[in-house]
């Protein structure tokens, strides 16, 4: 059911989705595995889509920690909130109103599945800037994208910038794991 909602949303936007299909569990654990669940007690996603990796985090998050999903699309944020768990919270926004919507309340981890490259430019650079602010120190950021375009921006903001390929998903996509 989530793939076809999915496709309609695609076709609506394809600009705002950014994917042809939703994360691949081979993605999802590559992302997954650049973070200390062990640690973390509040980690935010940024793009969940239609929750594949949001409803993985959740089985690997301690029972004390919160997870914050920030999606702009609404269909996708009612499939979101049909996820039952009370460390979990949806907002229907931008990432670019991070900040407002933690009061300012700094992150362990951000994972985020927004397209940068399709977003703009603008818009890509405010979103990681915002990202950076974000991040208490030691933090992680753990970004995918499908082509390496949004490379240089990221590697401008974060002092460690790692990139691992992931060929199992459709399409093939690249990982950036960033630190402050």
């Amino acid at each position: 059911m989530s793939a076809g909602i999915f496709l309609k949303e695609l076709a609506k936007n394809w600009r705002g989705v950014g994917a042809v299909a939703p994360s691949s569990r081979f993605l999802t654990e590559k992302m997954l595995s650049k973070i200390d669940f062990s640690s973390a007690r509040l980690v935010v996603e940024l793009g969940p889509g239609t929750g594949p990796m949001t409803r993985e985090i959740l089985t690997r998050l301690r029972p004390d920690a919160r997870l914050v999903v920030i999606e702009s699309n609404e269909t996708f944020c009612e499939m979101l909130r049909a996820i039952d768990d009370s460390r979990l919270s949806v907002e229907c926004a931008s990432a670019e109103n991070l900040p407002a919507l933690l009061d300012g309340e700094r992150v362990d981890v951000i994972l985020s599945g927004i397209p940068l490259a399709s977003v703009g430019r603008g818009v890509a650079g405010r979103v990681l800037d915002v990202v950076k602010d974000m991040l208490l120190p030691g933090g992680v950021f753990v970004q995918f994208q499908y082509s390496k375009l949004s490379c240089k921006m990221i590697a401008e903001r974060f002092t460690s910038v790692e990139i691992d390929f992931v060929p199992v998903n459709m399409p093939p996509a690249f990982v950036y794991t960033a630190r402050v």
